[in-house]
């Protein structure tokens, strides 16, 4: 079997695997993550490479990364309820993770061979010192985090209403202040130009205060697609990162 058709297989396998198990219910939701933990042990063993909180570290220019974090609320389902820890002080699920939520999901599907993943604006989130090596994972809770560039965006200029999908976790309120940004993960190789190519994106929100090294702290609201076009990329972005 070709290489790629076996990496295919193994994405598709842990995204079924995850999928299914995002559906299961617990008598105490505060559960979900540590039920897990067994199931990502043998996964990370047999893949080698890191894995926690349902996100796989491939490295940056990986696929299996990417593709773990554009999980999505599942289709038919109104919204996620976030997990309360009370009854577990020390724990903390990062808002990038689908473990912080009550709900079932899926994953956004970009074609196989047919995007180029972001290398430059987005950090897997098990990479720690300047040589990138990245360390395992066996839920210890530490302070997790996504290294990202987040960028504005703005639809007003939009024509057709099946040019741009945007999927929120939870149900926004019209009292949320923050406009919504986002975070470019992959975009298709199709397209005249940067403008008109496709863009997959987490959406995020300004989650107040800076962080050691000048990092805006962010967290996650959802995931989505729309052209560059409507995205800020011929300006700076800003240095952030995602909890």
């Amino acid at each position: 079997m070709r290489q790629s058709a076996t990496r295919a297989l193994k994405i598709r396998h842990f995204q079924d695997l995850y999928k299914k198990y995002s559906r299961l219910n617990f008598s105490y939701w505060h559960d979900r993550p540590f039920g897990i933990a067994g199931l990502e042990a043998r996964l990370r063993k047999a893949y080698q490479m890191p894995i926690g909180y349902g996100i796989f570290d491939d490295g940056p220019a990986g696929g299996f990364f990417h593709r773990s974090l554009l999980w999505r609320l599942a289709e038919g389902v109104k919204s996620m309820t976030p997990i309360t820890f009370e009854d577990k002080p020390n724990t903390s699920i990062p808002s990038w993770s689908w473990m912080a939520y009550q709900g079932a999901i899926d994953y956004l599907d970009p074609p196989f061979h047919g995007v180029d993943w972001e290398t430059k604006e987005i950090r897997p989130p098990f990479m720690r010192g300047g040589d990138g090596a990245r360390v395992e994972t066996n839920y210890n809770y530490d302070e997790v985090d996504l290294q990202v560039i987040v960028r504005d965006y703005n639809l007003a200029r939009r024509s057709r209403l099946d040019e741009v999908k945007l999927i929120y976790d939870t149900e926004r309120s019209r009292s949320d202040r923050q406009s919504p940004q986002c975070v470019v993960v992959a975009k298709a190789k199709q397209g005249r130009g940067e403008g008109e190519k496709k863009h997959y994106v987490l959406i995020v929100t300004e989650a107040g205060g800076s962080t050691a090294g000048g990092y805006k702290s962010y967290t996650r609201l959802g995931v989505g697609y729309m052209p560059g076009k409507f995205i800020t990329l011929n300006v700076p972005g800003i240095l952030a990162k995602i909890y």
